[in-house]
């Protein structure tokens, strides 16, 4: 196991037990206590999920959320804390968290959870690490998209949203099955999350011999473009 988990916790012995528990577990763990601490820490340590207190120091845990997904870091947060109301939570899933734990907690619950998150992060069924499409390859631990134009880096969703078309390549896909199964949302969800994402593959997959075509009404399509079809 050689996932980095940080934990951004202004109680210390809150987050020592969970220093504890995560290392015993074999993650590697690092560690902040308010928001310029935590700031630093997960643009350095690049973690693999973030464990998040939203009462810290100076500027709140909502806030360091907002402006790790601004920045464009897609990796998982779980927000652990003491606030419990429905607006609270609410505002954590709007804001892009991936789970919400309340305080007092279990420590196995949120264990589980962890790994749960973790291994979504992956897809688990795909025995290999590269796959290969035209002219498109994708490097599947480093999250790369190679085409005939250049090299891209994908952020976590482009990388899910792009194997999800890539195991159902030619089929109409609805929105709200692209939400559920790569954003595990809701279906009654409304969102235009998929659109934007679905505007960044484009431009990465220039050059690949594919396009993503929109389907008026319904959702998206991964297929051969038609230039290709004719050659």
């Amino acid at each position: 196991m050689n996932e980095t988990i940080l934990i951004v916790e202004d109680d210390q012995e809150i987050r020592q037990g969970l220093r504890d528990n995560l290392e015993f577990e074999g993650y590697r763990v690092e560690d902040a206590w308010n928001f310029s601490d935590a700031e630093e820490k997960w643009r350095a340590a690049k973690p693999s999920l973030v464990i998040l207190d939203l009462m810290l120091p100076g500027r709140s845990g909502y806030q360091l959320l907002k402006e790790m997904r601004a920045s464009g870091l897609e990796t998982p947060v779980i927000i652990l804390s003491a606030r419990g109301e429905l607006w609270d939570k609410v505002k954590g899933f709007r804001l892009g968290c991936d789970d919400y734990v309340v305080k007092p907690f279990s420590i196995i619950e949120l264990l589980a959870r962890i790994k749960a998150l973790l291994k979504r992060s992956i897809p688990p069924d795909e025995p290999k690490e590269i796959i290969r499409f035209a002219n498109l390859k994708l490097d599947i631990p480093n999250r790369r998209l190679t085409t005939s134009d250049k090299v891209n880096e994908l952020a976590l969703k482009e990388f899910e949203l792009l194997f999800y078309f890539l195991n159902n390549p030619g089929r109409v896909i609805p929105r709200k099955e692209l939400l559920a199964e790569v954003w595990n949302s809701s279906p009654k969800i409304v969102t235009r999350t998929v659109d934007v994402y679905v505007s960044n593959l484009r431009k990465k997959l220039t050059g690949s011999g594919y396009e993503i075509q929109a389907v008026y009404k319904v959702g998206y399509r991964f297929r051969v473009m038609d230039e290709e079809i004719q050659h």
